[in-house]
């Protein structure tokens, strides 16, 4: 039996333990450019990837007024490094712009500098 059949007849949810993190165009979700399924991934691929995507992902207000930080939760809930969403939320709370991207990169770096 394969270990998707396993976890449909043990009433398991069939989604993947760890999803991806996928930057998508804000004004077009069907176009992505790039996906990590790790930090390491993440640090790869973050300088190729548009500052206004790392802007929505990042840091954005919700029409119910909420603020939403798809990375952070990210970060948190599927690598669980709170202390590095910490830092990313912030980040995305104060910063713009290629600015943004540029001290995302760092922070990311720098995490793998402490380990």
């Amino acid at each position: 039996m394969l270990k998707q059949e396993m976890d449909i007849t043990n009433n398991q949810s069939a989604k993947p333990i760890s999803p991806p993190f996928i930057f998508r165009d804000p004004n077009s979700p069907e176009k992505i450019y790039g996906m990590a399924d790790s930090l390491k991934e993440l640090a790869e691929i973050l300088p190729y990837i548009p500052y206004f995507s790392i802007e929505y992902h990042t840091y954005r207000i919700e029409t119910e007024g909420s603020i939403s930080s798809d990375l952070g939760l990210w970060i948190r809930y599927i690598l669980g490094l709170n202390a590095l969403a910490d830092e990313v939320e912030q980040v995305g709370a104060t910063v713009e712009g290629l600015d943004l991207k540029d001290k995302l990169i760092s922070l990311i770096n720098a995490h793998f500098l402490e380990e």
